[in-house]
């Protein structure tokens, strides 16, 4: 029997996205052997310290580019593996908000980790080439109206609505010489208002030129069928097939992320909720979004009685 956590408390897992690696997420997981295979397969892979930096750091190091990524998918698939190999269901479903989305098509075993990881290094590669000599990035903005965003926007023909994340918690994507004066102009009136650190303008139409190199960079993944139904972090549909999944993951890329939506599809399945990956993040804006959902961790090792 799980410790802590009834058969039914993770019917539906939310993969969280980049942000939420940080320096002692590992602590507890070493001694999981489904946790640590997945971590050495991703270093084998990435050629990366992941387990290092993710237990001593530095955080600069660990939030780097082209590693944060890989710390992110790598700890959130070896969570849900030794959650399941200590005896959790498998569950209804499952959805990631942003690169969270790849967490979820590995956890469900519609692609390996490798391909997730091959994906992360075609999108690195190809924005350096595409975007050299043009600063892109992303901003958030809490505690603003979606209105007043969007006014804002006209001002700004660069800029784009990358992720509505709540009713007043948004990320916008494009150069940033456009988003740095937003920012600016918005930041008074914000409850918390910055640049993300992230290089490239993703989850909008920028990337769009992009997805038929990633396409041919991972040509040859082969998705199954899920062990499990996904949901997409675009609008919330049913993910029913694993070509289905791959392609949603691939577009991504390029698509908004609407966690309101996948909230709305979340409240007509009515299933019990678990956070699976480190920290919070998807806990709060699903909160934010709805009050009357809750939502468990699965953050902390399994303990098996």
């Amino acid at each position: 029997m799980l410790v802590g956590m009834t058969t039914a408390a993770a019917s539906i897992l939310l993969f969280p996205g980049q942000g939420t690696e940080a320096v002692g997420m590992s602590a507890g997981w070493e001694a999981h052997p489904a946790w640590t295979e997945t971590l050495r397969a991703a270093e084998l892979h990435a050629g990366r310290p992941l387990r290092r930096l993710m237990a001593e750091g530095p955080l600069g190091d660990l939030r780097a580019q082209r590693l944060a990524p890989c710390a992110v998918l790598a700890h959130s698939v070896g969570v849900y593996r030794a959650w399941r190999l200590a005896g959790l269901p498998l569950p209804m479903a499952g959805v990631g908000h942003s690169m969270g989305c790849y967490s979820a098509l590995v956890a469900a075993e519609v692609v390996p980790l490798e391909a997730a990881l091959d994906l992360f290094s075609a999108v690195e590669d190809l924005s350096e080439a595409a975007f050299a000599g043009r600063p892109m990035g992303m901003a958030f903005l809490i505690g603003v109206t979606e209105a007043d965003l969007r006014q804002a926007l006209a001002d700004h023909p660069g800029l784009v609505l990358s992720n509505r994340n709540g009713r007043a918690q948004f990320t916008v994507s494009g150069p940033r010489a456009e988003l740095e004066p937003l920012v600016a102009a918005l930041a008074p009136a914000a409850m918390k208002a910055g640049l993300l650190p992230v290089q490239h303008p993703l989850h909008g139409p920028h990337m769009a030129p992009l997805l038929p190199g990633i396409a041919r960079r991972l040509a040859g993944v082969s998705p199954g069928a899920p062990a499990f139904p996904l949901l997409s972090h675009f609008d919330g549909r049913r993910l029913s097939t694993g070509a289905e999944a791959w392609d949603d993951g691939l577009a991504s890329v390029a698509l908004p992320v609407d966690w309101l939506a996948v909230v709305a599809q979340l409240q007509l399945l009515a299933a019990p909720l678990a956070e699976c990956g480190h920290g919070n993040q998807l806990t709060g804006l699903t909160r934010w979004a709805d009050r009357s959902l809750s939502v468990v961790s699965l953050q902390g090792p399994p303990q098996v009685a």
